[in-house]
């Protein structure tokens, strides 16, 4: 067994968390509510500031694409679901070295791919016009828009949410389009639900 299975290594990332999702309206699981049918999301991971061990991941991206196993809000995080995980192909193998188990594993202990369906390093690209962002991949893209409050300013946000532990600066948005073809999933959606929000986290792991 080598050493690094045998101690914890100690982790953090810290950035930006945006996704789409399948629902129409905003996502009832924000409001603790059971859904119809098992969701589906786009999710990515922007890691402005971030370590594993002593790798630096300052820079990366990570986008997971989810599968939900069950409708329900209460079997969201334990049950979670099925998907792939895409890492930017910019990474170097000693990143991937310690992103793969991080996110296959779920470390952070709040990610939804409970059974990753593979993993594949790509091209992820981010790009932002003014309050709207395009996520692409070539298994997939998404582009959302926030939704500006009252005072056309500045966006609606959601506050106290059960999702506070994970996220802060939860903020709505509209998902314009997302679409996603891989691993035997062909999906695209309009108008559906859409968050961006922040991410602080840190931890200790011997699943690495």
């Amino acid at each position: 067994m080598s050493k690094n299975r045998k101690e914890n290594i100690a982790w953090r990332i810290k950035g930006v968390w945006y996704e789409g999702c399948a629902a129409e309206g905003h996502c009832s699981m924000y409001f603790g509510r059971d859904l119809e049918a098992p969701c589906k999301s786009f999710q990515l991971f922007q890691i402005k500031e971030g370590k594993i061990g002593d790798v630096d991941l300052k820079g990366v991206l990570i986008i997971s694409v989810v599968d939900l196993f069950s409708p329900k809000f209460i079997d969201l995080m334990t049950k979670g679901g099925e998907g792939g995980i895409y890492i930017s192909k910019t990474t170097t193998d000693e990143q991937r070295r310690y992103l793969e188990p991080f996110f296959v594993n779920n470390v952070p202990n709040f990610l939804m791919v409970k059974k990753c369906l593979g993993i594949k390093h790509v091209d992820i690209n981010l790009n932002q016009e003014g309050n709207t962002y395009h996520v692409s991949m070539p298994h997939g893209e998404m582009k959302l828009s926030l939704t500006l409050g009252g005072d056309r300013k500045n966006p609606q946000r959601l506050e106290n949410s059960i999702f506070s532990l994970i996220f802060s600066d939860i903020k709505i948005c509209n998902t314009h389009f997302w679409k996603y073809n891989d691993f035997g999933k062909n999906w695209e959606f309009k108008n559906r639900s859409g968050a961006i929000a922040d991410f602080d986290l840190q931890g200790k792991s011997r699943k690495f």
